[in-house]
């Protein structure tokens, strides 16, 4: 099979020489949480996708989260489950409030949500704790693992697993990127941390760093990571690996996104209360994915461009080179289409 991928505004998912596809449009909010999104995170299992993220509380009825999402299709989504039940955490729990950064995973036949939270009664200007929860259904409900203490106070924790199998934890902290090995029956580390990506590895291209996420594709490990050049200017980079330890790689294809505040949509897409004249300002983009979605394609999703309104969902097809450089094909433009041509 081969693919070919275009950008397309018509209506029609069959192309005049018979070939098949499926076509949306970016910005995604059909079936997701009305009040916005971000962070989110896409997992694929028996053709069906789902969807995690940071969601944004209803002003008029609280927060809504953790839940589930799926779709066959990227432009209509449905909420499936509660993930965790919120109700039952106590009071004084560390990870009693934030849920956010999700991420979704199986590993020997088991379920893994990962997050990042903390108990904003106790200190709501603290840092981040990671947590790791499990089920054996992907709808959950899922159990908290480190109950006690979080595995790390950080920002953005990701699981990752080496070649043999090792699970890695990935987070930032203080504008560096970090690795530990973490025990997926505890939920704690294994090893101590090991500053992954920082002005030593990078040297004159170093800035402050934000946000990595790591997807193998094949043999390869792709890793996606922010730098924020102030005046709200961020750009997204690329960099390739054998192992999660690396060495790191740049691809020739940098930065992939570059975010300005000038590009920002400032229309509020939903009605607030009168105490909330506007939603937070989400317009810089730290949060960037790889998944893998329709007929074994990669895509990249990252949450909209909005400076003071809701931000939604975003998905882009990427081309993967052989050589592992990673090519955007309609990069940030509405319409996105995919033609799947049969042999």
């Amino acid at each position: 099979m081969v693919l070919i991928f275009m950008l397309c505004i018509c209506c029609s998912v069959q192309s005049q020489d018979g070939s098949n596809g499926f076509e949306w449009e970016n910005p995604i909010r059909k079936g997701i949480n009305g009040y916005g999104m971000k962070d989110f995170f896409v997992f694929e299992e028996r053709d069906s996708l789902y969807l995690v993220g940071t969601e944004y509380p209803d002003p008029f009825k609280g927060y809504l989260g953790p839940n589930l999402y799926a779709a066959k299709e990227f432009n209509i989504w449905e909420k499936v489950s509660n993930l965790v039940e919120t109700d039952r955490i106590p009071k004084d729990a560390w990870y009693k409030d934030a849920w956010t950064a999700l991420e979704l995973f199986k590993h020997s036949g088991t379920y893994y949500l990962s997050f990042n939270n903390r108990n904003n009664s106790e200190n709501p200007y603290q840092k981040l704790g990671f947590g790791l929860a499990k089920s054996e259904s992907l709808h959950g409900p899922y159990e908290v693992i480190n109950k006690k203490t979080p595995a790390v106070k950080a920002n953005h924790g990701s699981i990752v697993f080496a070649p043999d199998e090792t699970p890695y934890l990935t987070y930032d902290m203080d504008g560096r990127i970090y690795l530990a090995e973490i025990n997926l029956d505890t939920g704690l580390l294994q090893s101590g941390s090991v500053e992954l990506l920082g002005p030593e590895t990078l040297k004159e291209k170093y800035r402050y760093l934000d946000a990595a996420n790591i997807t193998k594709v094949g043999e390869t490990y792709h890793m996606l990571f922010s730098q924020f050049f102030g005046g709200y200017i961020v750009r997204i980079y690329h960099m390739t690996a054998n192992h999660p330890k690396g060495p790191w790689q740049w691809s020739g294809n940098n930065p992939l996104y570059t975010f300005l505040e000038a590009e920002a949509d400032l229309k509020v897409k939903m009605v607030y209360p009168e105490r909330h004249g506007f939603a937070p300002p989400t317009q810089v983009i730290f949060s960037h994915d790889l998944f893998k979605g329709q007929s074994g394609n990669y895509f990249m999703v990252y949450h909209s461009s909005e400076k003071y309104s809701e931000p939604y969902l975003v998905i882009e097809p990427i081309k993967l080179e052989d050589d592992g450089t990673l090519t955007l094909l309609a990069c940030k433009e509405s319409f996105q289409k995919i033609l799947v041509h049969e042999e």
